[in-house]
């Protein structure tokens, strides 16, 4: 005989380790989206085209988990307690890869026009876009810890948030270095467009930073 407790606790047991296989992969998502801002700011465009592929076939998997993810979800009924935050820290989940994927296409549009990105908005860029990564990791470590390590848990979404004010700080200082680069204005809005999304990527994980938040007390 299966207890209403142990059910539970085997469904949210389930679902963490289909939400923590999610995380790997927007992490494996982005770690190529770095790969073409390098690739740009190096000035070797090279095969974004295929970088970009890579990243809408990744997508494609996260979007397999988060199907499951919902199936999971809309099956257990009331089995979970905490089954609202959940549904919205994956929804959470989608719209960052969604931001991912919009970054990738525009670096991939400014490899396809040739345009040169300017070392010194270059090194701002990367500059941004690795604290980025550290939010992202971060985010992965709180989930893995969630359900065995609260506190650790706890911890790490606090760190979450950190990195999401150092973003906010780099992204006001790289938007106004691009509004008055001399850049033609077609990669001047793209640019922003990049830098806008990377907050917004940063922003979105700080939400899922305060849902983990909520699960892990």
């Amino acid at each position: 005989m299966v207890f209403p407790i142990e059910s539970e606790d085997r469904t949210l047991r389930n679902l963490l380790m289909m939400f923590q296989d999610h995380a790997r992969l927007v992490v494996e998502i982005y770690r190529k989206v770095l790969v073409m801002i390098d690739s740009l700011v190096k000035g070797e465009g090279g095969d974004l085209r295929g970088r970009l592929d890579e990243i809408e076939k990744v997508q494609l998997e996260s979007l397999e988990i988060k199907r499951s993810i919902m199936r999971e979800l809309h099956e257990s009924g009331s089995i979970l307690f905490n089954r609202e935050d959940l549904f919205r820290l994956i929804s959470k989940a989608g719209e960052v890869i969604d931001y991912i994927e919009s970054v990738g296409v525009h670096l991939w549009g400014i490899s396809d026009r040739k345009w040169k990105i300017p070392e010194g908005l270059g090194v701002g860029l990367v500059e941004m876009a690795g604290a980025v990564l550290d939010s992202l990791i971060k985010l992965r470590e709180s989930l893995l810890s969630l359900g065995f390590n609260s506190e650790r848990s706890l911890k790490l979404t606090d760190e979450v948030a950190q990195l999401e004010r150092k973003v906010d700080t780099l992204h006001r200082r790289l938007d106004m270095a691009i509004v008055t680069s001399d850049m033609a204005l077609p990669l001047i809005l793209t640019l922003r467009d990049v830098s806008t999304k990377l907050e917004n990527v940063v922003d979105t994980v700080e939400a899922e930073a305060d849902l983990i938040r909520i699960l892990a007390l």
